[in-house]
């Protein structure tokens, strides 16, 4: 993870986390997090497909990174409930998941060519140029 995607789930969270305090709790945050994830992999084998380079390996090794990233938010909640008694830093960490999930999900339109506004298409391209990494998947 690089500097610019670790600005993004920082401010993210931080977000997620004031607004989980200020409604007392977001309640949905687990299950939004679960339905854009479960996008995200569509998309991404929709993308694959699209661009001929469908790989089990890769979707797989996909699937298994989001079943932790599941794993490490409901440790993130019962942690923060043994200690604290609240749940609002974990709803903040779901969200920046949540958010890094959405533009997965975007990049994925893009690598298929489908047409966004072009502020959009700026901020995902600075946004993938910022987060290539060498482990890119």
């Amino acid at each position: 993870m690089n500097t610019i995607e670790k600005w993004v789930l920082v401010f993210s969270g931080a977000i997620g986390g004031l607004w989980s305090l200020a409604v007392n709790g977001l309640g949905l945050a687990v299950a939004t997090l679960a339905v854009f994830m479960l996008m995200d992999y569509i998309s991404g084998l929709a993308q694959a497909f699209y661009n001929k380079k469908l790989n089990s390996i890769v979707g797989f090794r996909g699937l298994i990174r989001k079943v932790y990233y599941l794993l490490l938010i409901g440790a993130c909640y019962m942690f923060e409930n043994l200690v604290f008694g609240t749940r609002y830093l974990a709803d903040g960490v779901t969200i920046s998941f949540v958010a890094m999930e959405f533009i997965s999900i975007a990049e994925n339109g893009v690598r298929m060519n489908a047409p966004f506004s072009s502020v959009f298409e700026s901020f995902l391209s600075i946004v993938k140029n910022k987060t290539k990494t060498k482990d890119d998947d």
